[in-house]
């Protein structure tokens, strides 16, 4: 190895560690700043199905879809608080990754700049603190790029495989396997085999939870009763090919994430396809291509079958679109007929315009998903706590839907025994007939019926348990 290969590879590790580092440190920052943000619900519904299925018992409550990979991950913790710990780390591998990918395509300023935007990045921050299983597919997607770049076509297939575990719409990143170059047929074949095992192995866990034969879900596949409750509860939107789109373009990339930059974006974008980095590595773009394959996945589905969309579904399309604003920026600045101190302005000018609009982004994302939790987070510990605990609550608990995998996991025995049940179940007539507590939280989303069924509950007298300003657990008088 000669002295100016040893450099060089010197300094990609060294920019590959810094970026790790650098999304670790914000990420504990944020973890301090929204202290019970890693209670996620879909977090805790993992963490009760590994552990019941471990017990080797059916799951009593299903709030989220099953998915192996999360419960994979973070099963085996039995801790939300370790789950944050390895959701850092693979934030931070992803860090990683994305300088690398970023590096190899467009220069290491370039890449400085994506890992600036990937540290600030809102979506990033919430993915990372809730644990959630688009974090880790998003990754995955990052790994198999990276693995592209190389033309290691078993290598991305197992990066998409994992990322299938996850979520099922990755297998369409499959389509650009066959066309991998410098790769023997044998081994494009196998790459394009192996995800498909995410499909069998879906339909196994499921079958396992539900303790059904596997033949079964073949013929009748079905949701978690509760998950299809959580879409009518929080009153969400099915939405079909057009409404996605919009949603995606309009409401979030053009709506706050890229509000004043997108022009920034179409400019990467544009450059990367027409005038693709020289080299190998850059023949398939892919860069581009396997990101917009997941989200072409996910578009296809909303026509086929309208569904409920997440933004969070398109996070790994985000990551590269920040990439290419990055690139336009770098572009833009070595173009200008003008001295290099006025090149460094102007490119910290869009710099500093790209950071702008992911903070009004992170902003309207703390507003509706992290501080209304922070604020109930305090009283429904305390309030769970006392459920799990018979002196406190001697009989049925009730809880509003979106802290019951909270209660699942902290009161098991009390789920084994059907003593505790959502209030929207509840006020139904299904289940906890006799409800001696029940979590009140006010500005909890709910349907109608179990408002008002709370409020009679309220009105026939209480003893608090457990209160604050945000709502109260309260026990009935005549249980």
């Amino acid at each position: 190895m000669t002295v100016e290969a040893g450099t060089a590879r010197a300094g990609r590790l060294t920019g590959l560690l810094l970026a790790a580092l650098a999304v670790a440190v914000q990420s504990v920052v944020l973890a301090f700043v929204f202290p019970a943000a890693y209670l996620d619900a879909d977090l805790l519904s993992y963490l009760a199905y590994w552990r019941d299925l471990r017990a080797g018992t059916p799951v009593a409550f299903g709030y989220t879809v099953p998915k192996l990979l999360p419960m994979l991950l973070f099963g085996p913790l039995a801790s939300p608080r370790l789950a944050l710990v390895v959701s850092i780390a693979i934030a931070s591998a992803g860090g990683a990754l994305l300088y690398g990918i970023a590096r190899r395509s467009f220069g290491t300023t370039v890449a400085v700049l994506a890992v600036l935007l990937y540290v600030f990045d809102p979506m990033r921050g919430v993915l990372t603190l809730r644990s959630s299983v688009d974090l880790a597919v998003g990754v995955a997607v990052l790994g198999a790029v990276a693995a592209l770049q190389r033309r290691a076509a078993l290598t991305a297939s197992l990066m998409i495989l994992l990322a299938a575990l996850g979520k099922p719409p990755a297998l369409a990143c499959i389509a650009v396997l066959p066309f991998v170059p410098c790769t023997t047929r044998l081994r494009r074949a196998l790459a394009c085999a192996l995800p498909l095992l995410a499909l069998p192995s879906a339909m196994a866990l499921d079958a396992l939870l539900e303790a059904r034969p596997l033949w079964s879900l073949l013929a009748m596949p079905s949701l978690p009763d509760q998950h299809q409750l959580f879409v009518r509860v929080a009153e969400a939107k099915v939405l079909g090919f057009g409404d996605t789109l919009a949603l995606l373009v309009r409401e979030w990339f053009g709506g706050t994430l890229f509000a004043h930059t997108w022009p920034l974006v179409v400019l990467g974008m544009a450059l990367y396809v027409l005038r693709p980095p020289a080299g190998a590595s850059d023949a398939l773009r892919p860069v581009l291509v396997v990101p917009l394959l997941l989200a072409c996945a996910y578009l296809a589905l909303a026509m086929v079958q309208p569904m409920i969309v997440f933004t969070r579904f398109f996070w790994p399309l985000a990551l590269v679109l920040s990439v290419f604003a990055a690139s336009a920026t770098v572009w833009l600045a070595s173009r200008l007929p003008v001295g290099p101190p006025l090149r460094a302005a102007f490119a910290a000018a869009l710099v500093a315009a790209l950071l702008g609009d992911r903070m009004a982004d992170q902003r309207w994302r703390e507003r509706i998903m992290l501080r209304p939790f922070e604020d109930h987070a305090q009283l429904a510990d305390d309030a769970v706590e006392a459920i799990a605990h018979d002196a406190a609550c001697d009989g049925a608990a009730v809880v509003p839907l979106a802290y019951l995998p909270l209660a699942a996991w902290r009161a098991p025995d009390k789920l084994k025994r059907r003593e505790l049940c959502a209030m929207e179940d509840w006020a139904e007539g299904r289940g906890c007939a006799a409800a001696r507590c029940m979590l009140v939280i006010p500005d909890a989303p709910t349907t109608a019926r179990a408002r008002q069924a709370m409020a009679d509950f309220v009105a026939d007298g209480f003893v608090v348990e457990v209160g604050n300003e945000t709502g109260a657990l309260v026990r009935s008088r005549n249980g």
